[in-house]
């Protein structure tokens, strides 16, 4: 679990796929807990959204490095629609010899 939140090393496309999917499932709850309640369910979502969001860039950064790619490649995640195709993208690209 330490290793989700480093960057430093390299990511398995078994990793990266289970962080991404852990991640979704933690910005529905996310969700879940701002609709439901008030104040506390607000703070319970950002921790959880920033918790998320620093899993899901440590281990992109450390799976575009893992590929062989320049870590600057992330920004492609920023931009809308090509986000999420850059995102299967890194996820399926072989690791580098």
């Amino acid at each position: 679990m330490k290793d989700y939140f480093k960057f430093d090393g390299t990511a398995k496309r078994q990793e990266y796929w289970a962080v991404i999917v852990i991640s979704i499932l933690a910005y529905v709850a996310g969700f879940i807990a701002l609709e439901g309640s008030g104040g506390l369910g607000a703070l319970i979502a950002i921790i959880v959204f920033v918790a998320a969001f620093w899993a899901m860039l440590a281990t992109t950064v450390r799976r575009l490095r893992d590929a062989g790619l320049n870590v600057w490649w992330i920004l492609a995640t920023l931009v809308p629609y090509v986000g999420g195709i850059a995102t299967i993208v890194f996820g399926c690209i072989g690791s580098k010899e």
